[in-house]
């Protein structure tokens, strides 16, 4: 297990204060931690790397046993590459290329940096990478070099509406992409609705209009950055071939920085990008970023990267250490409750440790003094001792060789539905959708999974029994054949209103051919609320129900579908349908937007219904309220993560292989339990 903080950025902490706080590490029984080779800060002149400065620091932490994380920093450029490739600056959409600049978390400087998809300046990069793995490939104390932290496309948090990057290199790799996907101008023109004469025409869209472009342009670029990592990982790997390559998103792009969408702007993809390394992880500010419901925030981010992962080791690259930037002076300070509780979340997902971000305050710049674990003068703080506690609680064998249990429960992400709302601008609809329902869960104790739409072919066999696709709205043929042959199998399917409406560029299917195949609708046709809501009434539970913005309606469905739940107006709101070995079921509208936006009790319950709320297979018993379950196991045990959110004690039972357990678990902590095989 991997515990410990992120040290050195350069050129601080002061060098006079490096040994007294590696060693006051090593008494919060940390052992592993962060240091950014910054690439200026390395090469600053072509070809002339200087070490020194890691080189004394490594040989301090060998010292005290811990661990070395080394994180290659690429963009903080050296000023001597900003001559010469000029034509290789980010590029805005509306023609700005951007110089260096010195951004809030860079004191060097040298951002964005260049755009790799430049020949030459991808190469130099690679080169940097190649040597600092090359410089550390026999240093023992060096375990791991983080190739990319936290990758996305560079500028977009400073650029967020400009639709980067628009340099030469960037249009170039684009309509070469275009050219490998469509093979011919016409099939292009077709899939754009254009009349391109020539290649020479093709244009990344430039604003918001048209879906099928800006849909191609950001699916493009989440490929794009899989590319560019995968050329960093060759350069690690060519450098140091027996050290363990790595890579953390910043948050899962699923859920954006503050966790409504951001996909298809930061575009960072998880599901690619985790193939590309030998271990994953991801940093998480949830008290900065997350606001007032941070735990479950956080918990969700970690979780979708731990679907991300397939079986890889993850942990926790980052976590919020001390007050996060939001004003002058910093923002909220996380408690030692807080630290816990995310220590738990990273440990009940499946995570192998946790590296906070990070030891010490900034001591300049925009992020100062936020972030620090202890004070700025190295003295312990309520969060940097429950950081010690929780790495001396968890840091066990055999939960380090435990693996993750795959829930029965299912929760569809689709990578398809989130480009389409994006090219509607309305990516934050299609997050708040799936974070429902997967709020209706956590909110009654209810374990499930993610499954993304890459590996639905698989989920039946790993266990999913029940799936629930959120706001599905455009789905490719692949995912459409899958989610059907899941039902067929025996699996319960859960589609929202409008699921496969719209074909993969974004094109109208006329006749709802995935809904007419499961439930025969014909005569389709879409209805906007006056308020925020639909509602509606099910018949069998008695339950009033809530739909946001949007229901759909026919005009006819097969026979042998039953109606669960009516519209106030007497349309159908709910059907069900028996589908081969399986069933599907079918609601008008937007459920789990609606239990997201209301909390209300009634919806977030329906949701609940359609799962198994014992959440695994192995599990023959559960009764925990609001307490939060996750199983993981090894050869000879299981074990049950048990997450009490509440300021109160709570009651869990559990029943394993005929193991019966009855536990109280204390107020905003948990307990791991323990059952044999």
């Amino acid at each position: 297990m991997y515990y410990g903080s992120q040290y050195y950025r350069p050129p601080f902490p002061n060098k006079e204060q490096w040994e007294k706080d590696i060693a006051h590490m090593k008494e919060l029984n940390f052992n592993t931690i962060k240091l950014w080779a910054v690439w200026n800060w390395i090469e600053r002149e072509p070809g002339v790397y200087d070490f020194s400065e890691l080189d004394e620091l490594v040989e301090i932490c060998a010292k005290y046993g811990l661990k070395v994380i080394m994180n290659t920093i690429p963009e903080g450029a050296p000023y001597w590459t900003s001559t010469g490739y000029e034509d290789s600056f980010y590029t805005t959409s509306k023609g700005e290329a951007l110089s260096y600049s010195g951004p809030a978390n860079l004191p060097s400087a040298g951002w964005p940096g260049l755009c790799p998809d430049g020949e030459k300046p991808l190469s130099l990069m690679c080169d940097f990478i190649y040597e600092t793995s090359k410089h550390y490939a026999n240093n023992d104390a060096v375990f791991c070099i983080d190739v990319w932290n936290e990758p996305h496309l560079e500028p977009m948090y400073d650029y967020s509406n400009q639709l980067l990057c628009y340099c030469v290199h960037s249009q170039e790799k684009f309509k070469n992409w275009l050219k490998e996907r469509y093979t011919t101008l016409e099939n292009l023109n077709t899939a754009w609705f254009r009349q391109y004469q020539s290649w020479d025409q093709v244009e990344p869209p430039r604003r918001f209009g048209t879906s099928a472009d800006m849909i191609d342009w950001r699916r493009f670029w989440l490929y794009n950055l899989a590319d560019w990592l995968r050329s960093r990982v060759a350069a690690a790997r060519k450098g140091a071939p027996d050290k363990v390559i790595l890579t953390h998103v910043a948050f899962s792009g699923y859920m954006g920085i503050f966790n409504d969408g951001g996909l298809a702007n930061e575009l960072g993809d998880d599901f690619l990008l985790a193939k590309e390394v030998d271990m994953f992880g991801l940093s998480s500010f949830p008290l900065w970023a997350m606001g007032e419901k941070h735990v479950e925030g956080h918990f969700l981010n970690t979780e979708i990267v731990a679907e991300a992962s397939r079986g890889k080791p993850f942990f926790q690259v980052e976590l919020q250490g001390g007050a996060g930037k939001k004003g002058l002076l910093g923002g909220l300070v996380p408690s030692h409750e807080d630290v816990r509780q995310w220590n738990l979340s990273v440990i009940a997902a499946g995570g192998k440790g946790v590296v906070y971000w990070q030891y010490k305050p900034e001591p300049a710049g925009q992020e100062s003094p936020g972030f620090g674990q202890v004070n700025p003068d190295g003295s312990d703080t309520p969060r940097s001792l429950s950081a010690a506690e929780c790495a001396k609680r968890f840091n066990r064998a055999d939960l380090s060789a435990s693996r993750r249990c795959l829930s029965t429960n299912g929760i569809y992400l689709s990578r398809n539905s989130d480009l389409m709302t994006y090219a509607a601008n309305e990516e934050h609809r299609y997050t708040r959708s799936f974070r429902g329902v997967y709020q209706s869960l956590i909110d009654r104790g209810i374990p499930s999974r993610f499954v993304h739409a890459d590996y639905i072919s698989e989920a039946f066999s790993e266990g999913v029994k029940n799936l629930y696709v959120p706001m599905g709205l455009c789905l490719s043929n692949e995912e459409k054949n899958a989610l059907i042959e899941f039902a067929n199998a025996g699996g319960t399917l859960i589609v929202e209103g409008c699921t496969g409406m719209y074909q993969e560029n974004g094109e109208m299917d006329d006749y709802f051919t995935f809904l007419h195949t499961l439930f025969g609708m014909k005569g389709n046709s879409i209805d906007a609320a006056k308020g925020d809501f639909f509602t509606a009434s099910h018949s069998k539970c008695g339950k009033r129900l809530k739909f946001w913005g949007y229901r759909q309606m026919f005009q006819e469905v097969s026979s042998d579908c039953s109606v669960n739940a009516v519209f106030d107006d007497g349309h159908p709101a709910v059907l069900e349908r028996a589908i081969g070995k399986g069933k599907a079921v079918w609601v008008g509208g937007f459920a789990g937007a609606a239990y997201q936006e209301s909390l209300d009790v009634e919806t977030g319950d329906f949701i609940a219904a359609h799962f198994d709320s014992k959440g695994y297979e192995v599990i023959e018993k559960l009764s925990c309220g609001k307490i939060v379950v996750r199983l993981l196991e090894d050869d000879n045990k299981y074990y049950a993560v048990c997450l009490n959110r509440e300021k109160v004690p709570r009651q869990l039972t559990m029943q394993i292989n005929g193991h019966t357990l009855q536990a109280w678990i204390p107020p905003e902590d948990g307990k791991i339990l323990e059952f044999l095989k």
